[in-house]
């Protein structure tokens, strides 16, 4: 799938036309191996490679890639961690996750510090606002204003994630919060994709079933059913002009496991009408594969599921601050058995043509909004 092309080749084709076929045309000649819908370009020090070790990486390997921050960054408070200074949310027990704009500003600056022929190859994402705060959209707005022309959408939106939300300073966001849907109204009335990450149950539920003594204090009999599941699902219905893009093959991760019915959930949300603008990725591949692919059932199911609805399914790496492709490429091999069972024309729909649709979209869209909301930061 990879050539001897250089991305000079590359970029030119990608730069012709911004928005247009040409981008599914380069992808199509194969001179890249995927797109990637989910990366991190910065971590949780607000800290990244330079964006041109980034694009260097991406060469003859990725065509298209976003460019997330991390919505939050991890305090050091001596009074919790004394001398060590946590730089990953599992290293602290404190609430010392913050919201930070300036990992918003980072990922702007970095944009534009590029030259005008490498800026077709990444889509910056917006995702430092404080999705407790009903005045967000405020905040989106002057982002918008103060960097027209760079946004591409917005992401990675963290709900609810294994011990990470409850850490974020004042407590975690509320699934029924209003402020969410007063900033996802205005992500609708842009038009523009949103990544969102919400865990479908609480960590290690699965793993009680196992205990005896919790199966009857906890579940007392019946079966454990995902917690966040329906109430997700209910935002989702909320929000039908934002096109979604739920992580993690519908809410996995550390320790969230997919219940024995998750196939069947996820095969009911992207059959109901009411979910049409919502989409899946396959990110985090080191962590969520050996869920989801484990078993030769599995990946029967998973392969099914693509099959059956392949224009809603999206490929990601969920690496972070990295520009070590070996780094990179583990988070796409990590799924060969998938592309395997897929096939060639399914596998390069997950892996790019979705990815230029969604995003050539929300490009589009938003810029349509700057021309017809002109403010300026003065």
């Amino acid at each position: 799938m990879r050539t001897a092309l250089g991305c000079s080749v590359a970029t030119a084709l990608l730069l012709a036309i911004p928005f247009a076929p040409k981008n599914a045309a380069a992808q199509e000649a194969g001179i890249c191996l995927n797109n990637d819908e989910h990366f991190h370009i910065q971590d949780f020090k607000a800290d990244g490679p330079p964006l041109r070790d980034v694009l260097k990486m991406m060469d003859n390997h990725i065509c298209r890639s976003t460019l997330m921050s991390l919505a939050v960054t991890v305090a050091h408070d001596p009074l919790i961690d004394g001398d060590f200074a946590p730089i990953y949310y599992t290293q602290t027990d404190g609430q010392v996750v913050y919201y930070n704009a300036i990992q918003d500003v980072l990922v702007a600056h970095k944009f534009l510090a590029l030259p005008e022929r490498d800026r077709a190859r990444v889509d910056p994402m917006m995702n430092a606002f404080n999705l407790k705060d009903a005045r967000a959209g405020d905040y989106i707005k002057k982002m918008v204003h103060l960097y027209p022309g760079v946004w591409s959408g917005f992401g990675e939106i963290h709900f609810k994630k294994q011990e990470f939300s409850e850490k974020i300073a004042g407590g975690p966001p509320s699934l029924y919060s209003p402020s969410i849907d007063a900033i996802f109204d205005l992500i609708g009335e842009m038009g523009a994709v949103a990544v969102v990450h919400c865990d479908h149950d609480t960590p290690y539920t699965l793993s009680l079933l196992s205990d005896p003594a919790a199966q009857a204090m906890i579940f007392q009999g019946k079966s454990p059913v995902p917690q966040y599941l329906e109430a997700f699902k209910a935002f989702l219905r909320r929000h039908p002009n934002v096109p979604m893009i739920w992580a993690h093959f519908m809410g996995n991760g550390r320790g969230v496991q997919p219940y024995p019915g998750h196939w069947q959930y996820l095969d009911d949300l992207l059959a109901e009408p009411a979910f049409r603008h919502v989409n899946i990725d396959l990110s985090w591949g080191p962590v969520v594969a050996p869920y989801i692919i484990d078993t030769p059932t599995h990946l029967k199911m998973t392969a099914d599921l693509i099959r059956k609805y392949p224009d809603r399914f999206i490929y990601g790496s969920d690496q972070g601050a990295t520009a070590d492709w070996n780094a990179v490429k583990r988070s796409y091999e990590v799924w060969d058995p998938l592309w395997v069972e897929l096939g060639p024309a399914l596998t390069r729909q997950v892996t790019k043509e979705t990815y230029i649709r969604l995003f050539d979209e929300s490009r589009k869209n938003m810029r349509n909004w700057e021309r017809t909301h002109p403010d300026k930061i003065e």
